[in-house]
């Protein structure tokens, strides 16, 4: 087979005197095949590498391979790329294009070149192959990270990170280092591995001792910031976020100040400060666009605003940043955080009654996180149990909160509410009360659902005193209930409570009131569940008319919604 050299410059095949031009795609699909020759390249890999954020057929892939093929052909190298069944295609010729024709040094400043232009890949590439031969600087050394970061690829990051705070370290500059080390340390902390990242926080404040001041500083701040929060130190948290703040306004660094802002936004709300940390939160995810944030800082402030909306059932905020976020996403080219984009769609998705797209949603979103952010599946996991707690699918739903509790996320909540759902009220109180009282972080994130639930579960095993305490905490902190989604959650408790205590006219003019607070809200199937609860209440009081009717609305809410096995739970309800 004769030798095919691939110039990018050119955009032209040869062997010997004879050249070819492919048409674009075909070209770009040769480099990459190229670029990876020392493997089977899978065709999904293919696809996003060659048509990113383009939704294209395996046909297409196919149409281009074979056109690849017939240019190969004229060259005499027709079997220079081979299929792999069921898996992808290998390129079996040539040299590596990074090599073709050029010495390293014009490597090194194609790569910059496209480093600068924010073609993250080629960068990548031929960054790789000039270490290959003799090996990278520290500045490019961030710069191949810094691209692995933007083109959805951290795994590779983290390791060259690594090898630039030393390179850094060892031309004496410290504070470029203590930059690497941070950077290490962020990412560290997004895979969940605590103790590596505080291990890199700590080298990081080191290599700046008796530096001057400086915007590293501040980074290390908002790090410190989100130990604190981790460990429910709000109030530390909180002081490490403004001081990260202030630093990012001193020294003029928009994506410390943004980073700053959100860490003390979610501080103020989770203390209690409910307008102030909302305010905060709403103009960091604004300080994105208008500031310029980069594509890191960035993502990492819209995934705060929105988790922090998402934990107080504030889904019209959640809602309307999430698609700013992908719109964000989208216009950076960011390869990054599209999971996450595509995880809190399908959160806003279930809630307002699309179900079974927020299951496809979230099976595709942990697909691409076990690819591209494994650090985040868990959280992926975590997601889809609730989706499918909410349509009601059991077993479903506990697997997926099972494979969450595997990868090292907090479900026992979550398992809780399957028992509940499932019969075992009195199971699943006892493990609602256990992790109230270990306070762990999906009660502590969430106290207001977290109190409501309780009652709601309490009364269904019959203990009416531990039922009125919930709702005594919650009438002691109405900041944990401020959203409309939760005022009609806790109105429910507070209904099913009245029916329990014999109360029906009260039990019913709250359950009436739940369900119409929760359709205000665009909530359809926190109205189901409040109009079920209404029938059992009607039908208590001796209304079966009404009860029937109440009961047939929810089934209708609940099958519009996909939310199949909440319908069968009422059908039983209606045997019963």
């Amino acid at each position: 087979m004769p030798t095919i050299e691939i110039d990018e410059d050119r955009r032209e095949l040869r062997s010997g005197a004879q050249a070819v031009a492919p048409q674009p795609k075909v070209f770009e699909l040769l480099v990459y095949l190229a670029r990876h020759r020392e493997r089977v390249v899978p065709k999904a890999e293919l696809l996003d590498a060659i048509w990113p954020g383009v939704v294209v057929t395996e046909a297409s892939l196919q149409r281009a391979i074979s056109l690849a093929r017939s240019t190969l052909a004229e060259l005499g190298a027709s079997e220079a790329i081979t299929t792999h069944a069921r898996h992808g295609y290998r390129f079996q010729a040539g040299a590596p294009p990074a090599a073709v024709g050029a010495g390293p040094q014009r490597v090194l400043e194609r790569a910059r070149e496209a480093y600068e232009r924010g073609e993250w890949q080629a960068a990548i590439d031929l960054l790789r192959s000039v270490d290959d031969l003799e090996g990278l600087g520290a500045d490019d050394l961030r710069r191949w990270a810094h691209a692995a970061q933007c083109a959805g690829r951290p795994s590779e990051a983290l390791p060259v990170l690594e090898r630039a705070v030393a390179a850094y370290t060892a031309r004496g500059d410290q504070q470029r280092a203590a930059w690497a080390a941070i950077l290490v340390a962020s990412l560290r902390l997004e895979w969940g591995e605590w103790t590596l990242a505080n291990g890199w926080l700590q080298r990081a404040a080191r290599l700046l001792d008796g530096l001057p001041a400086c915007r590293e500083h501040g980074y290390v701040e908002m790090l410190r910031a989100r130990f604190a929060m981790s460990s429910n130190q709000l109030e530390q948290a909180l002081s490490h976020a403004q001081r990260a703040r202030e630093i990012g306004r001193e020294f003029g660094d928009p994506d410390l100040e943004g980073l700053g802002l959100m860490q003390a936004g979610q501080a103020w709300l989770f203390t209690g400060n409910t307008p102030e940390g909302l305010n905060a939160l709403d103009e960091a995810a604004v300080a994105v666009g208008a500031n310029g944030l980069s594509s890191w800082a960035g993502g990492l402030v819209y995934c705060g605003v929105i988790y922090s909306y998402m934990t107080r059932s504030d889904w019209q905020r959640a809602g309307q940043w999430t698609e700013q976020f992908t719109r964000w996403c989208e216009g950076k080219g960011v390869a990054a955080y599209p999971g996450l984009c595509r995880m809190h769609r399908a959160e806003v998705l279930a809630v307002k009654g699309d179900l079974p797209e927020a299951v496809r949603e979230m099976a595709a979103t942990i697909e691409m996180l076990e690819a591209h952010a494994p650090w985040a599946v868990g959280d992926g996991w975590l997601v889809m149990g609730e989706i499918q707690l909410s349509a009601g699918q059991l077993e479903e739903a506990r697997a997926a909160f099972i494979r969450a509790a595997e990868l090292g996320w907090d479900s026992a909540f979550g398992l809780a509410l399957v028992r509940y759902y499932g019969g075992d009220a009195a199971g699943a109180l006892r493990q609602l009360v256990q992790c109230m009282d270990e306070d762990v972080f999906s009660c502590r994130s969430r106290p207001g659902a977290s109190l409501a639930h309780l009652c709601i579960v309490a009364v269904s095993a019959g203990d009416l005193a531990r039922a009125r305490a919930a709702l005594e905490r919650l009438d002691a902190h109405p900041e944990w209930t401020s959203t409309a989604t939760l005022t009609a959650l806790v109105i429910r408790a507070r209904g099913e409570l009245s029916a329990a205590e014999g109360d029906s006219a009260g039990a019913v003019r709250q359950l009436r009131q739940a369900a119409r607070l929760s359709l205000e809200s665009n909530a359809p199937l926190a109205c189901a569940e409040a109009r079920r609860s209404l029938s059992r209440a009607l039908h208590a009081a001796g209304d079966t008319d009404a009860a029937e009717v109440e009961l047939g609305a929810a089934i209708s809410l609940f099958r519009r919604a996909g939310a199949e096995g909440q319908v069968a739970l009422c059908e039983r309800l209606r045997q019963s």
